[in-house]
């Protein structure tokens, strides 16, 4: 065995997570790991379809042996963006249109060839809602509030603020309009429309996305959701089934639809755990959702928890307890945990466990294509260092300044931009500046050694126009100030 054992796991038996799965739609899903939702960064500014670059990174994931493949997050609303370069659904729905959405589905999928073997491809639909920036979210500088669930606008909730911050946070984030129902009609036929195009493209289904913070997920929190009509606490679920009863009656079957919730959504919207459980309870009752994804914490780490983490106290109780709410019986949705599950070993016994049907990995996919591909290999039987497989990824390199001052804040918004420069690397067969991970087991990584003020950077890479790149530079400056107080 060897010296290095304490980075290494011995790998266990990988059937349980080979096994395929059923969803109530009648779809089958090759095996229980899924690549988890993220933001590429890779459309055009200001919006738009899937491109050449999206094309490449997604067949990277196509050939890398996952059960199921989940987008970015796709923007029903052109004016309600993220952070620039979200993917859109089309205004109008038409074989010009929906073509680059094909090659998508197709470059998913390219590399199989046995269709038992296939990924299910899902794409993610989300309205960004309050959260939709002043700059970067498709309405200009001065183009209008957002919209949302109530007239509740993004603040910080540090008390220890100061007025420059809350003058940026103000800045950024407008108070947002709220939805009269005859608008909250319109966004639903958003989500159709994306459902639709999910399904003239090609795709096997679509998520909501229903976490973050973002529209959806608004509704869900009684500090955020402040209606007094028929989409308002006690009924602040109704629209999401406003939703699935538009899809079904609308895309044939078989059609997966599946939901995201998130851990800290619940906590920082003063939600109980009993009423989080209340919420999958329900939503599993209307027999309309096929897989329903838990995300926000760390599976691995329960004892984590305590004072110092309410989120990750919450989620390390609510990800044991989710599936056993769910009623017996046929037409229930799977659960699909995503919550920094990184070992063999904890994947395996989160199936056998009866905590989870599939398992959601995100940004280890990132830095490894075919990390379920590798997950999925029998035991080497040749030496003992061939039993052992990587238990931590590498931190992206941060800059000495970031350590020095320990302000986690920025340190997490620089490792998203790392992650998401790889995958702008990986859509470019960019690959200089990295270096290949020691193999074993049959497995190498490549790993970036690029830092993550780079890494921002190279999220603007090239730059849309001189004017954007100025509205960029202001942009992040005035974020700065909001992280640097």
């Amino acid at each position: 065995m060897s010296d290095n054992q304490s980075d290494w796991e011995v790998l266990p038996d990988a059937s349980p997570l080979q096994d395929a799965v059923s969803l109530p739609c009648g779809l089958r899903v090759p095996n229980r790991l899924v690549k988890a939702a993220m933001y590429e960064s890779l459309a055009n500014f200001g919006g738009g379809p899937p491109n050449s670059q999206h094309f490449k990174l997604y067949a990277r994931w196509g050939n890398g042996g996952w059960g199921m493949l989940i987008s970015g997050n796709v923007q029903v609303d052109p004016l309600h963006l993220s952070l620039g370069r979200d993917l859109v659904v089309p205004e109008i729905l038409s074989p010009e249109t929906i073509a680059p959405y094909v090659q998508l589905r197709q470059a998913m999928t390219a590399g199989t060839s046995d269709t038992r073997a296939r990924p299910l491809t899902i794409l993610q639909l989300n309205h960004t809602g309050r959260q939709c920036p002043r700059i970067m979210g498709g309405r200009g500088i001065f183009g209008g509030a957002p919209s949302a669930a109530s007239s509740v606008p993004v603040r910080s909730r540090d008390k220890r603020d100061g007025l420059v911050s809350q003058l940026a946070f103000w800045f950024m984030f407008p108070t947002p309009k709220t939805l009269s129902i005859q608008d909250i009609d319109a966004v639903i036929e958003r989500f159709v429309r994306g459902a639709r195009l999910a399904h003239e493209a090609g795709f096997d289904g679509i998520q909501l996305h229903a976490s973050h913070g973002y529209l959806i997920s608004g509704f869900l929190s009684p500090k955020t959701n402040l209606r007094t009509d028929r989409y308002g606490f006690p009924k602040e679920l109704t629209i999401i089934e406003s939703i699935l009863n538009r899809i079904r009656a609308t895309v044939p079957q078989p059609f997966a639809i599946g939901i995201k919730v998130n851990a800290a959504d619940y906590v920082s919207g003063s939600i109980t755990e009993e009423q989080a459980l209340d919420h999958i309870r329900e939503m599993a009752s209307w027999r309309m959702l096929d897989f329903i994804e838990i995300s926000g914490g760390d599976y691995e780490r329960p004892d984590f928890a305590a004072a110092a983490s309410p989120r990750q106290a919450f989620f390390a109780k609510f990800s044991r307890l989710a599936l056993k709410t769910i009623p017996q019986g046929d037409g229930m949705p799977v659960i699909m945990l995503t919550g920094s599950l990184r070992t063999k070993a904890v994947m395996t016994r989160t199936i056998r466990d009866g905590h989870a049907h599939l398992i959601g990995i995100g940004r280890p996919a990132v830095i490894c294509p075919s990390y379920a591909k590798a997950l999925l290999e029998p035991p080497s039987a040749k030496t003992a260092e061939d039993d052992h497989f990587p238990v931590e990824f590498p931190d992206p390199p941060s800059p000495f300044w970031l350590k020095i001052l320990n302000i986690g804040l920025i340190g997490t918004g620089l490792n998203t931009a790392w992650h998401c420069a790889l995958m702008w690397r990986m859509g470019n067969d960019y690959w200089n500046g990295l270096t290949i991970g020691s193999r074993k087991g049959g497995w190498s990584s490549p790993v970036p050694q690029i830092g993550g003020i780079q890494a921002l950077l190279e999220l603007w890479r090239p730059w849309p126009s001189f004017n954007h790149a100025l509205i960029i530079v202001i942009f992040f400056a005035l974020f700065a100030v909001i992280l640097f107080k």
